[in-house]
């Protein structure tokens, strides 16, 4: 693994690594890894994640730890316009998964800002005047003497950026400056990577010997020669949002094995359970104002029969599509009386799953144009199902509707799940087990996995954004870009289903999983406060 180091050494609080998990990849080399007493982790596709440290912060309980960040370049080595040059850098640009909290004077001392922009000279975006600049920044100054500083507005230091070669801010000039002028110090920040410039690792002779090679006309030589670059899919991160954890609720004992739920109108949802029960009428009040979980109300069931996994309803024509695993098949059903309306058709590749691994998730876009759905995991032929050494090929599948009621298949997308991570036991697994659209239609996939964590089986939850491009070849080599936007490890509950819950009073919109509480799993709600993206 070829890695970047910060520039800087950061004074971060010592408690924000208490959810931060130890690494557990492939080994790091030696030299790759400086020599700091802490050094965390960040990569694409994953967590941030603890190489070294752990008992030098629990020293520093309740203080400060001295922490070097390393990264995982996103960009090539030989591709030193997307190392030096800021436009061409930002394309591979990346975010850790966690925040952090920094003072602001260490901020300020350690000279990241690359222009200080002070409470009387904010800078002046396109469009606006100075006025309107310096009451933008009196707007946050009120804010941060009335709540202090918030975690959702986290600085964003992006390693290596200037030059290819220093950290400095990519975000929150004006909170620092604001910041310092009311005497708030702690502030939260996150980081980002993209490039690190070759000579920052290499060396003098390295370098000049590299200068050589290009002067003697070799070059087409050696880039004949050096190793293809293993596929690793872009996807435009601008307008993600963000996504932070509520709370859990414990809903009903009865029924047990909820895998799927969708919303329908103000506190009502309709769930569907894979123990043959079928369709559940759901009340979930939900506190607008906190998005808390007040209660839960289970409806009288109407029984379709089979191993029901996923939802969603159809405004519409206010009728549900139900998938079922053991038929490997996609019903439009009255959620009233359980009579089946119309039957979307899959292509017959499908035909090929595993057994206990096939379709299980089911979403609908709020326009109603597309229905997306995903079996677990590979279909035979598609490649292996998912183990500790990596994750499953499955098929992100889209239908268009047609005339009416009619579905017609729209193009497939590989999705690679992750590597199963914790330890071994017999029912382990990691797949794919839901999706959501959102309106921008982007597709946020739920994966389920269960692992061991010590000496009970654990289960872990984790939300990816997809954003599916071009009707491409399906190809199992190429899997589609994902984005890691929340994730948690769940204990007993397993978390099978997702869909879009209310907005909340400020504007964030919720959303609602369930629990699957067969085989004594815990039966829980769990609500997430998505965010729409940051200036």
């Amino acid at each position: 693994m070829h890695l970047g180091w910060s520039s800087h050494v950061y004074p971060l609080e010592a408690a924000d690594f208490d959810d931060v998990p130890d690494y557990a990849g492939e080994p790091i080399p030696a030299g790759e890894l400086p020599s700091d007493r802490v050094v965390l982790l960040i990569r694409t596709g994953h967590p941030d994640s603890l190489v070294r440290g752990r008992d030098e912060i629990a020293r520093q309980a309740g203080g400060t730890v001295d922490v070097r960040v390393v990264f995982v370049p996103s960009v090539a080595r030989w591709n030193l316009f997307g190392t030096l040059i800021r436009v061409f850098r930002n394309r591979y640009r990346y975010h850790g998964t966690h925040v952090y909290h920094i003072s602001a004077r260490a901020v300020r001392s350690m000279k990241l800002e690359r222009a200080i922009r002070t409470t009387d000279n904010p800078h002046v975006r396109a469009g606006q005047n100075q006025a309107q600049s310096l009451d933008r920044m009196a707007k946050l100054l009120e804010s941060l003497n009335r709540d202090g500083y918030r975690d959702d507005k986290p600085i964003v230091v992006m390693l290596c950026r200037t030059g290819g070669l220093a950290d400095s801010l990519r975000q929150g000039h004006h909170r620092v400056s604001a910041c310092l002028a009311c005497g708030v110090d702690r502030m939260a920040v996150e980081f980002a990577a993209a490039g690190v410039a070759p000579w920052q690792r290499w060396g003098v002779f390295r370098r000049a010997a590299a200068i050589a090679v290009a002067c003697a006309g070799i070059a087409a030589a050696a880039w004949a020669l050096w190793p293809a670059a293993p596929w690793e899919a872009k996807m435009d991160m601008r307008g993600l949002p963000q996504i932070s954890p509520i709370g859990e609720f414990v809903r009903p004992r009865v029924p047990e094995e909820l895998s799927g739920i969708t919303h329908v109108e103000g506190d009502s949802y309709y769930a569907v359970s894979d123990d043959g029960s079928g369709i559940w009428p759901m009340q979930i009040g939900i506190d607008r104002a906190t998005g808390v979980i007040t209660n839960c109300v289970m409806g009288r069931n109407v029984r379709v029969g089979g191993d029901n996994e996923g939802i969603v309803w159809d405004a519409q024509r206010r009728t549900v599509f139900v998938t079922d695993e053991k038929t490997h098949a996609i019903g439009e059903i009255n959620p009233e009386t359980g009579k089946l309306v119309a039957e979307v058709h899959l292509p017959d590749h499908h035909r090929k799953r595993r057994r206990n691994r096939g379709l299980e998730a089911l979403a609908l876009s709020p326009n109603g144009e597309f229905l997306w759905t995903a079996n677990e995991e590979a279909l035979s032929g598609d490649g292996d199902a998912s183990s500790v050494e990596k994750g499953t090929v499955v098929r992100l599948t889209r239908f268009r509707r047609q005339n009416g009621a009619a579905w017609a298949h729209d193009g497939e997308w590989a999705y690679l799940t992750d590597a199963i991570g914790g330890g071994k036991t017999k029912r382990m697994r990691s797949g794919v087990s839901d999706l959501c659209v959102l309106e921008d239609g982007t597709l946020l996939v739920l994966e389920r996995e269960l692992s061991r964590k010590g000496v009970d089986p654990a289960y872990r939850a984790r939300l990816y954004a997809v954003r599916p491009g071009r009707d491409l070849p399906f190809d199992v080599k190429r899997p589609i870009a994902k984005k890691l936007l929340f994730g948690a490890d769940t204990g007993s509950a397993n978390y099978e289903g997702v869909c879009l819950g209310p907005k909340l009073d400020n504007g964030d919109r919720t959303l609602v999983m369930v629990s699957d509480g067969g085989d004594a799993d815990d039966e829980r709600l769990y609500v997430l406060r998505m965010k729409e993206e940051r200036e």
